[in-house]
């Protein structure tokens, strides 16, 4: 059985790239190796997952190795499939609203794509591929609340306003903008300040994020057994991705396309 899920991060988000930075932020999070677009491994992911079902269940529940595979260099594989998370809308701060949820023509197609090959049948597929085939040739920001009067502005640029298409039922406060402009998007970095056991400052670093509101899409192929167990726990939990879990990054709600 496959299925195509949204996560949308309710706190902001560091899942960290890992690698050795020598400009100014210290910790980047992970990003696609083509696009540079923000995405969650899947190695993550599933360790994100495991950890949360293993907290539910319990380590030795015959359904997390089921699930999940064994642990360890020689450990078997699962006998669900996980896959990397991509980002499809970033919050964007408006002059008409706190946020329009931001994405491009390139990540519509791409998530269109996925739909086809795990999930062909899915009822969202023909108005996504409707919607597409309207926004695909864009030369500028564009939103569609009718109930706008003012000028719109997605940070520092124009947007302009469309009344005449149908936005598909996944999306909330949607704009689409060029995907060059997507790809200038920058995230937030944070500072991080470290304290010794005196409370004195020891350390400070900056930290790169993915903000709240954040939409990511993956695929998942899942067997029969467990699934059902498995999908209520997956879409009803808060369930949380990444590090500093303890000042609250990370935590994200599941949904089914």
């Amino acid at each position: 059985m496959n299925s195509i899920y949204l996560i949308k991060s309710l706190t902001n988000m560091h899942v960290g790239s890992g690698d050795i930075n020598i400009d100014i932020i210290d910790n980047k999070v992970q990003k696609d190796v083509t696009t540079k677009f923000p995405v969650i491994h899947s190695s993550s992911l599933k360790g994100a997952l495991r950890e949360h079902f293993e907290d539910k269940w319990g380590k030795q529940d015959e359904k997390i190795e089921y699930i999940f595979g064994k642990e360890g260099d020689n450990g078997a594989a699962g006998n669900y499939s996980f896959f990397e998370a991509h980002i499809l809308t970033l919050p964007q701060r408006s002059n008409v609203k706190p946020y329009f949820n931001v994405t491009s023509p390139s990540i519509i197609k791409k998530f269109i794509e996925t739909l086809k090959i795990f999930d062909k049948n899915n009822e969202k597929l023909k108005e996504l591929e409707k919607f597409y085939e309207e926004i695909k040739n864009i030369d500028e920001a564009i939103v569609f609340d009718r109930r706008i009067k003012e000028e719109i502005y997605l940070e520092d640029i124009k947007a302009k306003k469309k009344e005449n298409i149908d936005v598909p039922s996944i999306f909330e406060d949607l704009a689409i903008v060029p995907d060059k402009y997507f790809s200038e998007i920058e995230l937030p970095v944070i500072a991080r300040n470290a304290l010794d056991d005196k409370g004195t400052s020891k350390n400070l670093w900056y930290e790169e994020i993915v903000p709240k509101e954040a939409t990511f899409f993956f695929p998942m192929i899942q067997n029969e057994q467990y699934s059902l167990e498995f999908e209520n726990i997956l879409q009803e939990d808060i369930i949380q991705f990444g590090a500093n879990k303890s000042i609250g990054y990370g935590f994200c709600k599941i949904r089914k396309v």
